[in-house]
């Protein structure tokens, strides 16, 4: 119904970055910065915090790689920005985005005890956070120009790449659809390599050329290209199992992705393409309709791609981004919260979060003066215990530090939640203090999604007056640097809405009906698309701010290690056409009227 800008502009973008160029200047160095915690050495944690220009970053892995890894992704955020400038005309200042690197891979059963088998990094956003989990697999090495195109691409920043692609289209644009476009992206954007003064992007990821090759060589394929692009993998079939049909998927999406993006005829069509499936046409029609071409003759098509070669892309660009990271070591007591204060922001089943409480009132007994003990087991009781208590502790560091961003805002939710269990005049003195804590927290952190969309949640319920225009844009305004968190945007869509915005309103509200993974959100968003167009009241739209909201359904995307997949997927053909062997060795034993020797017996007699 509404074209989204960021469609409409993407052809122009890529033909800036390819231009690229040449000539670019060597950068300064990064700025590396450290601060120590005072104290003996037994009293410091392995754990330590890292900052750069758009990433926070906990670590328990190598000062070195956490710098590289940080210097990388700001080249990698630069680049994805090149992509999607359009919907940035003015730059926001978006809120830094905070990663838990683990030194292993035990660390993400930490925050997550369901952790897929293989997984190796995380992204998760509700409206207590978002945040991004990676693991450390091997040391990360600079590269020279001359290295961009050959060297082996390194798995650790492969999987925090893949990872970041996917998660900044859901952040920056309001993309949720079609899947294969978006893993597509992830892909495609997993093996760019940086140098201080080029990048090459296009490259093939291992697992990916792997499984290639492996269809290459006449096996057993699972998905139709029609399948890949309506995201129809339910009944598919693969030697590696549902694993095995998910890498399939990416691998083919990654082909895709890879012949949309690599001519400019091709860019303007994958324009068109996205632009007619936020429309609402299916992928597969807006597929056809955009490219020229019927989908039975893609998987010809896109063969005959692959045997010509595909180019990876040198680019030259005119400067890149200097990391410069400042580190902090953390004191033993915090350390011992870091995943703990990580785990209750994903917004954590109720048996999860129940037993996150346990655990952090037991770790919290042990460092009762500790201020992120205690800001960390009041998160946990304001969720799944007493606010009341919460609200007490909190407090109590209030009285010592006045401009403390994560108190102020705690204590605004826990005043929420009273006045959710409360009547009449406390009720009321509940909400005005949560409003006057949120304020508060908003001035020490303007950026903050989640004391953004708890702000005005209290705003609207505190008075019996409409919300003034201030309220209204500055939910908008967050929304527009997160939009990722799937109950922030149903707050900005409302508040378009009772701003007489109908046009914005439904096209927020689309990226909620588009979302596969929260088929409630989803079902409310076509809801009010639907009232939006037969007329609601601004009474209509105000009781629904006001509304209590369901409980949050975090968003989490899980990256697995895809060359542990790809193993699976070769033994099992490997099995499969060896029990084939012995069977057709039996069938023609068994015709010729001769019995199958038996190896076993022959060694017994010897």
């Amino acid at each position: 119904m509404h074209p989204r800008p960021w469609t409409r502009a993407l052809a122009t973008a890529l033909c800036l970055l390819s231009a690229g160029a040449a000539g670019a200047q060597q950068p300064d160095p990064a700025n590396l910065e450290r601060v120590e915690v005072a104290g003996k050495k037994t009293e410091v944690s392995k754990w330590f915090r890292a900052e750069s220009r758009r990433f926070v970053v906990y670590s328990d892995a190598r000062e070195e790689d956490v710098s590289q890894l940080l210097d990388n992704l700001e080249k990698l955020d630069h680049l994805l920005r090149i992509y999607t400038q359009a919907v940035r005309q003015v730059e926001l200042q978006a809120p830094k985005l905070t990663l838990y690197y683990h030194g292993g891979a035990s660390g993400l059963r930490e925050v997550d005890a369901s952790v897929p088998v293989d997984a190796v990094a995380m992204y998760s956003s509700c409206a207590s956070g978002v945040q991004g989990f990676g693991v450390h697999v091997e040391r990360i090495p600079s590269l020279a120009d001359q290295q961009l195109d050959k060297a082996p691409l390194n798995d650790s920043l492969s999987h925090v790449f893949e990872a970041y692609a996917r998660h900044f289209l859901n952040r920056h644009t309001d993309i949720r659809a079609p899947a294969s476009f978006i893993d597509g992206f992830a892909q495609y954007f997993s093996s760019v390599r940086f140098s201080d003064q080029q990048m090459v992007v296009g490259r093939a990821p291992k697992a990916v050329a792997s499984y290639l090759r492996f269809l290459g060589d006449g096996r057993r394929y699972s998905l139709e290209y029609e399948d890949v692009l309506q995201n129809n993998l339910a009944d598919a079939r693969n030697y590696g199992g549902a694993a095995g049909v998910q890498l399939e998927f990416e691998t083919k999406s990654w082909l895709l992705t890879h012949y949309m993006l690599s001519s400019d005829a091709n860019r303007k069509r994958l324009s068109r393409y996205l632009a007619l499936v936020a429309g609402g046409a299916a992928p597969t029609a807006a597929f056809e309709r955009a490219f020229g071409m019927k989908t039975a003759d893609l998987s010809r098509v896109l063969w005959r791609y692959s045997l010509r070669g595909m180019e990876a892309l040198r680019v030259a660009p005119q400067s890149f981004p200097a990391a410069r990271v400042s580190f902090r070591t953390l004191p033993l007591a915090a350390g011992e919260f870091v995943l703990a204060d990580a785990a209750l922001k994903t917004c954590p089943t109720p048996r999860a979060g129940e037993a996150l409480l346990k655990k952090v009132a037991a770790l919290a007994a042990r460092f009762p003066d500790d201020t992120l003990a205690r800001l960390t087991l009041s998160r946990a009781q304001i969720d799944w215990g007493d606010p009341q208590e919460a609200l007490s502790r909190l407090n109590v560091i209030l009285r010592d530090d006045d401009a403390n961003f994560e108190a102020r805002y705690l204590a605004g939710v826990a005043n929420l939640r009273l006045a959710g269990r409360s009547e009449g005049e406390a009720s009321r003195a509940h909400l005005q203090a949560a409003r006057q804590h949120l304020q508060r927290a908003r001035g020490l952190n303007p950026r903050s999604p989640e004391a953004a969309f708890a702000a005005f949640k209290a705003e609207v319920a505190v008075t019996d007056a409409p919300p003034d225009d201030s309220t209204l844009q500055s939910v908008i305004s967050v929304w527009q640097t997160a939009r990722d968190i799937d109950a922030l945007t149903g707050s900005a869509a409302l508040a378009y809405a009772y701003a007489g915005k109908a046009d914005e309103a439904y096209q927020t509200l689309g990226s909620l009906v588009q979302n596969v993974n929260d088929e409630p959100m989803g079902q409310w968003a076509r809801q009010w698309q639907g009232r939006l167009q037969t007329g609601v009241t601004r009474g209509d739209i105000l009781a629904e701010m006001r509304r209590d909201p369901a409980p949050d359904k975090p968003f989490k995307v899980w990256t697995v290690d895809k060359e542990s997949v790809m193993r699976q997927v070769e033994r099992s053909y490997g099995l499969e056409a060896a029990d084939a062997f012995i069977k057709e060795y039996q069938r023609q034993q068994n015709k010729a009227g001769q019995q199958p020797s038996d190896p076993a017996a022959g060694a017994q007699k010897r």
